[in-house]
């Protein structure tokens, strides 16, 4: 595969250490080792070689395999979800908790700052917590199968959407300018994450921009006249 490619891959990743499946594509799989989450989109992955996508470690084996190629490999930390550091261990006051209606239980996960952190202990009205990845400074394996590439412009557009959970109906591209008329409109994260995606890999779109589907409103303003 080279910089710039469209790909669709199936993938699980183990701790290496554990044998521990952290990730999957498979539903199937995930049944088999009760990890099914009902509601959960399983199915291909769909990744930009040369992007941002994986980590590093994974992205550096998809650069060197062909579709329907299929490896299973180790991934260092450095490569993977870097190494721990303990900077990213903080002491907190419960307070911040309380102020936010959360009581932190030892062990469990929660958004703090933006971050996902882990909570290692609560003593006299303070908390440690711990703000590394939890696959920080963990060996992983990973077994991935390149399963197609998509070729065509208007697929990958469609794909990227697909992907991000933007449904629309349809898409329309003149002068460089790409405009989706989205059914649920992105948040900001997702719409510059697509935005970013669509713009530096695809050579003809120069600007991306979202209006909400009239179709939606249209279907909405005749269910209203109709109970009138």
């Amino acid at each position: 595969m080279k910089k710039g490619d469209f790909i669709e891959i199936e993938f699980v990743g183990r701790v290496k250490a554990t044998g521990e499946i952290f990730d999957l594509t498979s539903e199937e799989l995930a049944k088999k080792e009760g990890l099914y989450r009902p509601g959960y989109k399983y199915g291909p992955a769909l990744v930009v070689v040369g992007s941002d996508m994986t980590i590093p470690g994974v992205m550096k084996q998809l650069e060197a395999m062909e579709v329907g190629e299929v490896r299973e490999f180790d991934v260092q930390p450095k490569d993977g979800f870097g190494l721990r550091s303990p900077k990213l261990i903080r002491v907190l006051p419960i307070s911040k908790f309380t102020e936010n209606k959360i009581n932190p239980v030892p062990g469990e996960y929660y958004e703090i700052d933006g971050m996902r952190a882990k909570i290692q202990s609560v003593s006299g009205g303070r908390v440690r917590v711990d703000f590394n990845n939890p696959l920080a400074g963990k060996v992983l394996t990973y077994r991935v199968k390149i399963l197609r590439k998509i070729e065509q412009r208007d697929d990958k557009i469609k794909k990227v959407l697909e992907y991000y959970g933007i449904e629309n109906d349809g898409f329309k591209l003149k002068e460089g300018k790409l405009t989706i008329k989205a059914k649920n409109m992105p948040n900001k994260l997702t719409e510059n994450i697509v935005k970013e995606i669509l713009t530096k890999w695809i050579n003809d779109i120069k600007n991306v921009l979202f209006e909400k589907s009239e179709k939606t409103k249209t279907n909405r303003d005749s269910s209203k006249q109709k109970f009138k």
